[in-house]
């Protein structure tokens, strides 16, 4: 409001990286997920990642009454339910105060016109804006000339300290099967807590912020990114893409990340994804150990990377799209 007073003829564009009620309300569920198996389990110990809590967290939708205050809820719950309920009317409101919406992921696109009845011509795809290496096929590091499994991700991002808790459980299941092979983490910001997970002895490496990332990526053969929640675009996927690293990820990770004439690609069985898309705990190990030994395997997802790169983050492609939109609307301002 006060940017329309003070600047009545600003067009106002709300750079959406991702639909944040949707991450948090996703974060919740897999909170619950947890403090429910806690609860019941007898020695403490539970699958982290089902297909299960898959479906049901690429199900969510901050729109529907799933998350609005119950009042047969605790208090703690209940109050948790308003915070999360209000998260999705304040993004609401931006979005509705706004005259163009730049949005990153095509699925969450859908959600928006669709579910949240945003009208269309106030949604731009604005997705990354990315550039082959010119010398992709000569400077790309072949498979033996790379070893170990690497991922990355800043720490003060919730969905990434959930992610290395979970490498670091099914590590050893990983590693009694490549007991040569290293993870190594990397990010800006860990914890103290995320620290603690080094561990020199079995080959889990913490080692924090990185100058380098692209150098990082081209030594490592997979990025492994077992995300539980999260929303947008995944630039951990789309960077290792690049430097030709095929991925391990689940459908969080997956999200908005596939060529849609290809819409058929769903679990870790399909071939025409930058590596494999798995909703369970033994899944993700076996798919892990498989892509980091079966060289035909890896060279194939690497290709397919390499082709979703080019198809949905082509640089001149996609600013073209946004740079459109934006020039549309400031010729069309009193029709807004």
């Amino acid at each position: 409001f006060r940017i329309r007073e003070e600047c009545p003829n600003a067009l106002r564009v709300l750079d959406m990286q991702d639909v944040q009620s949707l991450r948090v309300g996703r974060q919740y569920l897999v909170d619950q997920h947890d403090k429910s198996n806690i609860e019941s389990s007898v020695d403490g110990k539970y699958s982290l990642m089902t297909p299960q809590l898959m479906d049901t967290v690429m199900n969510f939708d901050p729109s529907t009454s799933m998350l609005h205050p119950q009042k047969n809820k605790n208090k703690k719950e209940h109050q948790s339910r308003l915070k999360l309920h209000d998260t999705f009317l304040r993004e609401l409101a931006s979005v509705h105060r706004s005259d163009l919406v730049l949005v990153c992921s095509s699925e969450e696109m859908e959600m928006l016109e669709r579910k949240w009845q945003i009208p269309r011509w106030k949604l731009v795809p604005a997705s990354f804006f990315c550039s082959e290496p010119k010398n992709w096929d000569a400077g790309t590091p072949s498979f033996d000339e790379r070893t170990d499994f690497v991922t990355v991700g800043g720490f003060k991002h919730p969905p990434n300290v959930d992610c290395i808790n979970i490498l670091h459980k099914l590590w050893p299941q990983i590693r009694v099967r490549l007991p040569a092979a290293k993870m190594h983490v990397y990010g800006a910001y860990p914890s103290e807590k995320v620290l603690s997970l080094h561990d020199e002895k079995n080959g889990f490496l913490v080692h924090g912020h990185v100058e380098d990332l692209d150098g990082i990526l081209k030594k490592s053969r997979v990025l492994l990114a077992p995300l539980r929640f999260g929303a947008g675009i995944k630039g951990k996927i789309v960077d290792a893409w690049r430097c030709g690293c095929p991925v391990i990820t689940t459908p969080v990770g997956a999200e908005g990340m596939r060529d849609m004439s290809n819409a058929g690609v769903t679990s870790g069985t399909e071939a025409s994804w930058g590596g494999r898309i798995v909703m369970n705990e033994d899944d993700f190990v076996s798919n892990a150990v498989s892509m980091y030994y079966d060289k035909t395997l890896w060279y194939e997802c690497q290709g397919q990377a390499r082709s979703l790169v080019n198809t949905l983050f082509d640089r001149n492609k996609n600013l073209s799209i946004v740079d459109h939109a934006i020039n549309d609307a400031l010729v069309n301002m009193d029709d807004r």
